[in-house]
């Protein structure tokens, strides 16, 4: 059965210079690691039109789709880290692996959309410096090696003033109105940012978690009409053709696996 690994990575986790410990060490290495297994990168979209039967299982093996989580500067651009030096950006990262292999590679990066929320976790989860804009959204759309996709309104973070307690949980958004300002607010936001010019399809739970009320009712009664196809969570598992469009799974990088000979073992599966 042909199955599809989706692989999620956080720019914002840069503690130390080595895989283990920077998304960005390890993004560049999983990128060589994949081309050196004969892999090829796909993108959401192209995921779907296999996921909806349009393309043959035969031009999805040995396919990987890449994505990314929380959208704040290290995504885009090079930054210089206050404690560990200039980073060089996913999207650079990815250009660059492009250039030197001559081979197709796409992220989907899922942006928190609220701009006041990402004021107050620019300050309370950076450093305060400004790097959590969304001044480099349509560049990244236009390259075409990077999509931005929804990942709510404020990611019902705890540093914000919500019904988060601890931090960790999207399953506080159980209800009409919730699900509204986190899901139908951040849609139409983003369809006035990119003037209709990039349909945003997709959504990733934040922490990965939802309610039954989000993931039962709410998306599958009215995801399709706030533009939406596809939910994310971040249950390990590979996709195929059975999964559920509103709870797709992905892999997170140092949490799932911790070095490349572990994602070998996990895309060799």
């Amino acid at each position: 059965m042909t199955q599809v690994p989706i692989l999620t990575y956080h720019a914002n986790n840069i503690n130390g210079m080595a895989y283990q410990n920077n998304d960005h060490v390890a993004l560049q290495e999983d990128l060589q690691l994949i081309h050196d297994l004969g892999f090829r990168i796909i993108s959401l979209d192209e995921l779907m039109q296999w996921k909806a039967g349009n393309m043959s299982d035969s031009e999805f093996e040995k396919t990987v789709v890449l994505t990314c989580d929380d959208g704040t500067w290290f995504d885009y651009h090079d930054v210089d880290h206050p404690t560990y030096g200039k980073q060089i950006s996913f999207f650079n990262i990815l250009k660059n692996h492009q250039q030197q292999t001559h081979t197709p590679v796409h992220m989907s990066n899922f942006v928190i959309v609220s701009p006041a929320a990402r004021v107050i976790l620019d300050e309370k989860c950076l450093v305060g410096r400004g790097w959590w804009t969304d001044d480099w959204w349509l560049a990244a759309q236009k390259s075409g090696l990077m999509a931005i996709e929804n990942h709510s309104w404020d990611h019902n973070h705890g540093v914000l003033d919500n019904k988060n307690a601890d931090d960790d949980s999207f399953k506080a958004i159980d209800n009409q109105a919730d699900c509204d300002r986190q899901l139908k607010q951040s849609q139409e936001f983003l369809s006035r940012f990119f003037a209709g010019q990039h349909p945003v399809k997709y959504f990733a739970y934040p922490y990965g978690n939802f309610s039954d009320f989000l993931r039962y009712e709410y998306l599958p009664t009215q995801g399709t009409q706030l533009g939406l196809v596809a939910a994310f969570t971040t249950e390990p598992k590979h996709v195929t053709s059975k999964s559920h469009l509103w709870a797709m799974p992905r892999y997170v990088c140092n949490n799932d696996w911790n070095n490349t000979e572990q994602l070998k073992n996990l895309l060799l599966a």
